[in-house]
C-alpha cells in the first residue's frame, strides 16, 4: 500500500472522486474541501498494490513564525481517515489495520513537520504505530444520542434542567425557526466565539456557512423572541448523523431556553430525517461538556495523537502559549 496526494490535477482524482461519492463521505467531498484555503488542505488516497483507491484521509497544514504545523483541519470532527478492510478473519482485520497505521505513522514522519496534532475517528482505537514513533496518545470525548429511540425517551432523557429550559422557552413565547439565514446564523456565532476569546479561522467559518451550507447538507435553527433573533444552532448531515458545529447567542437577550431549544429541534429534526446519531462533536471544556451531557447522549471516546519537536516546545513554553 501506499499514499499520495490528490488533487484538481491528480491523475488518480476522477477515482478518488468515485470513492469519495461511492460511500458518502461528506469531509472528502469537493463542496467540503473548499472550504479550506488551498495551500493549507492537504488531502490523501490510499492505493492498495494495483492502484486502486481504498482509503482516505486529510488534514491542515501550515507556517507559523519558522515552525510548520499539521492539525485536523478545523471545524472537521478528525482526519477523516476511511478505508475498506478487505479481511474476512479477525486477525487479519486486525493485522490490516495496523498496516494502515502504520502507513499512515510514516506518512507523517517523513513530512518532518515541528508539531502534528491530529484527531482519529472514533471507529480508530489503535494509536500503536503512532506511539512507537514517539506520538502522545490521550482519549477526548463526544456524547451520541441513538435517535431510533422515541421522541418520548428523548425527551425523558434529558436532564431535568434542560426539560426546565425548554418548558421556559415555551412559557415566555419563544419562537423557535429552522432557518437558512446564514448571515443572521453567523453574527450569532460570531459573538459567542469572539466572548470566548475563540474568534478564529473567520474565513473557513465563512465559507462554510455561505458557500458550503445548504438544505441538503445541513440544519440550522433559530430562536426569536420578540421578533429578536436570541440564539442558534448549525449542525452537519452525514449519511448515518448530524453533527453539531457551531452554536452562539446574543449575550444582551439572554435567555436559558434559546440554545436548549435550538439544540432539542435540531435532534428531533435529524430523527424525522431517518438519522441514526446526533454527534455533539465533544469538548474538553468542563463547562461545554456537562452541557452536552445533560441531553442524554451515551459517552464515546476518540483519539488524539500529539508530536511537537524540542525546539518548538521551548518556544512555547517560554512564551506560554499553546500550539494552535
Amino acid at each position: 500500500m501506499k499514499i499520495e496526494t490528490i488533487h484538481s490535477e491528480s491523475v488518480l482524482y476522477s477515482k478518488f472522486k468515485h470513492f469519495v461519492s461511492q460511500h458518502n463521505l461528506l469531509f472528502h467531498s469537493e463542496a467540503w474541501i473548499n472550504n479550506y484555503p488551498k495551500q493549507n488542505r492537504v488531502q490523501c488516497a490510499i492505493l492498495n498494490k494495483n492502484n486502486d483507491v481504498i482509503g482516505c484521509f486529510m488534514y491542515f497544514s501550515f507556517k507559523k513564525w519558522i515552525f510548520r504545523f499539521i492539525i485536523t483541519a478545523p471545524f472537521s470532527p478528525n482526519i477523516e481517515l476511511f478505508y475498506i478492510n478487505p479481511a474476512e478473519s479477525v486477525v487479519g482485520k486486525n493485522s490490516f489495520t495496523k498496516d494502515i497505521l502504520e502507513l499512515l505513522a510514516n506518512y507523517f514522519d517523513i513530512l518532518k513537520a515541528d508539531y502534528i496534532n491530529l484527531n482519529l475517528p472514533e471507529t480508530t482505537v489503535d494509536a500503536q504505530p503512532f506511539i512507537w514513533k514517539g506520538y502522545t496518545s490521550r482519549s477526548r470525548y463526544t456524547y451520541l444520542i441513538d435517535l431510533s429511540k422515541s421522541k418520548e425517551d428523548l425527551l425523558n432523557n434529558l436532564s431535568s434542567e434542560k426539560r426546565k429550559s425548554l418548558n421556559k422557552a415555551v412559557k415566555d413565547e419563544l419562537l423557535i425557526k429552522e432557518s437558512t439565514e446564514y448571515t443572521l446564523i453567523y453574527e450569532l456565532i460570531y459573538q459567542s466565539l469572539n466572548r470566548n476569546d475563540k474568534a478564529k479561522n473567520l474565513d473557513i467559518l465563512k465559507k462554510i456557512l455561505f458557500d458550503f451550507a445548504n438544505s441538503s447538507n445541513s440544519i440550522a435553527f433559530v430562536a426569536y423572541h420578540k421578533e429578536k433573533a436570541i440564539g442558534a444552532s448549525f449542525c452537519l448531515l452525514t449519511e448515518s448523523k448530524a453533527i453539531y458545529l457551531f452554536g452562539g447567542f446574543d449575550a444582551d437577550n439572554k435567555h436559558h431556553g434559546a440554545g436548549v431549544s435550538c439544540m432539542w429541534q435540531s435532534i428531533i429534526r435529524s430523527k424525522e430525517l431517518g438519522l441514526r446519531y446526533f454527534d455533539f462533536e465533544g469538548s474538553m471544556n468542563a463547562s461545554i461538556e456537562r452541557y452536552f451531557r445533560e441531553f442524554g447522549g451515551e459517552l464515546r471516546s476518540y483519539l488524539c495523537l500529539e508530536k511537537i519537536k524540542p525546539s518548538l516546545n521551548l518556544l512555547l513554553t517560554i512564551k506560554n502559549q499553546k500550539p494552535v
